[in-house]
């Protein structure tokens, strides 16, 4: 197959547009892991142990991580940290608002079967943005 200059252009701009239109295509795998870790919005009803059916049903008890946060907010309105919904905040980005969070802290050792305590609150996202301004980490140590 063979493209003209012409071919070449529409691919390319045809390619650019589906980048640009939904921004769901181009976000990467780092931000669909940050979703995977962080974003639970509604809030699972996930009955008595939220935080241990949770840890397990996204992945993050082989081996048991120490601890986690779940965002229970709209995908939109953490996106807009990282924008004018943020503050720059040691090299990171801190929400301007409080978000309802849900955060799950091993009780035991990180082999064997995973125990957590969950502790819902509101508090301030930390979080570090790729340039292209999607969240990518969330930092658990700036507890706020």
């Amino acid at each position: 197959m063979c493209l003209s200059w012409d071919g070449l252009n529409l691919l390319l701009f045809l390619v650019l547009a589906w980048c640009l239109a939904p921004p769901a295509h181009c976000q990467g795998p780092r931000y669909e892991k940050f979703l995977r870790q962080h974003h639970d919005h509604p809030r699972t009803n996930a009955g008595r142990d939220y935080c241990g059916a949770m840890m397990q049903r996204r992945g993050m008890t082989r081996p048991c991580k120490n601890i986690n946060t779940f965002i229970h907010a709209p995908k939109a309105q953490i996106q807009a940290v990282c924008g004018s919904g943020g503050i720059e905040y040691w090299g990171m980005r801190r929400s301007r608002a409080q978000f309802p969070v849900t955060t799950c802290s091993l009780k035991g050792p990180p082999w064997g079967r995973c125990s957590y305590l969950g502790h819902a609150n509101h508090r301030f996202l930390v979080i570090t943005c790729d340039p292209a301004g999607w969240p990518m980490h969330f930092d658990e140590s700036h507890i706020m």
